[in-house]
């Protein structure tokens, strides 16, 4: 759908969620424009030091960011077969802006924001489910993301039948390859990066060959992310928003 000339994105958005998305979307964007009126972020600050106004300024700098994020993101969804409750859109949102408070990349709001629009366009709105993955990948660096996005692309293939002598090794051996050519990411340093996702139970450690005992591999979580988001077309579309 295109924008109508004057018209603002979270006004296109409202009109799309009234047709083909239903009430998801219309909800969380209601409780976006709720909570920043609750804060009144936009308004003047009524702290009489320039210290408090300047950090006032900041987070109406962030939280205005974020919001361009999560309607741009929500525009990409599809119907949303069950209406999420307002608690959970509630919960969602604050969770969401918090991230964004708190100095998060726009990379990872993408992330957030992709995740709610999966969850709207799939399984519905849970705030459980969500603030689970907000904790994941809210303090993701970029080159971790990188890395994730590669090994969610190869896992979410079919098996490659040249893999079948030894598939997790080569499995990981392939991702190198892909992270060095695509990225510019050196084998040392992308190996470096998987064993930080450790952390985030979406990465494991398997046996790979006598050379390298063990090697980074995909947890059954990743293909649960895979359900809601793809990490490299997010990676695509904040590239896309933010290039000249």
């Amino acid at each position: 759908m295109y924008r109508r000339r004057g018209e603002s994105l979270s006004l296109r958005i409202t009109r799309r969620s009234k047709g083909r998305f239903g009430m998801g979307v219309e909800i969380v964007t209601s409780m976006v424009s709720d909570y920043l009126n609750a804060h009144d972020w936009v308004a003047a600050s009524s702290i009489a030091s320039g210290l408090g106004q300047t950090y006032k300024k900041v987070m109406a700098m962030r939280i205005s960011a974020a919001r361009e994020v999560l309607l741009e993101e929500l525009a990409k969804g599809r119907a949303s077969a069950i209406d999420p409750l307002p608690d959970d859109a509630a919960t969602v949102t604050f969770r969401y802006m918090r991230a964004a408070q708190e100095g998060a990349a726009r990379l990872n709001l993408r992330l957030l924001a992709g995740v709610i629009t999966g969850q709207i366009s799939g399984p519905g709105l849970y705030a459980d489910e969500f603030l689970r993955w907000a904790d994941i990948l809210a303090g993701l660096r970029r080159e971790e993301i990188l890395v994730l996005g590669v090994m969610q692309r190869l896992n979410d293939l079919p098996p490659n039948p040249e893999h079948e002598t030894n598939p997790t090794f080569l499995f990981w051996m392939e991702c190198e390859s892909i992270l060095h050519a695509e990225y510019g990411i050196g084998r040392h340093v992308s190996v470096a990066h998987a064993n930080a996702l450790l952390r985030t139970g979406l990465v494991q450690l398997a046996a790979g060959s006598m050379d390298t005992p063990m090697v980074p591999t995909p947890t059954f979580a990743l293909a649960d992310l895979s359900s809601l988001l793809a990490v490299e077309g997010i990676l695509r579309s904040e590239a896309g928003a933010t290039s000249p």
